[in-house]
C-alpha cells in the first residue's frame, strides 16, 4: 500500500518494507526460493538422500541473509522523488 492508496493516514507515509512483511505473494517467493536453495544443496552433496532437513535450514539461513542485506541496501538508498532528476 502506498501513500495514495492510504487516504486514512493524512501525511503519515507507510513504508514498503512494513507493508510487504505481510505479503502473502512474498511468503510463496521467500518459501520457493529456500526451496530451489535446498535442491542446490542436495545436488552439489552428490544428490545424497538423508540431510534434506539439514539442507532446508542452510538454505533457509542463506535465504533471508541474502534478503536481508538487500533490504538494508533498499533502506540505505530510498528511491529518489525527483524522478531521476540530480539535486543541485
Amino acid at each position: 500500500m502506498t501513500k495514495s492508496q492510504n487516504r486514512n493516514s493524512g501525511s503519515r507515509e507507510i513504508p514498503v518494507q512494513v507493508v510487504r512483511e505481510f505479503s502473502l505473494s512474498d511468503d510463496r517467493l521467500r518459501q520457493q526460493r529456500i526451496a530451489e536453495k535446498a535442491h542446490e544443496l542436495y545436488e552439489c552433496r552428490g544428490c545424497c538422500h538423508g540431510r534434506d532437513l539439514d539442507d532446508w535450514l542452510e538454505a533457509e539461513r542463506l535465504v533471508l541473509a541474502a534478503m536481508e542485506v538487500r533490504n538494508e541496501k533498499a533502506v540505505r538508498k530510498p528511491r529518489s522523488r525527483l524522478g531521476g532528476q540530480k539535486k543541485s
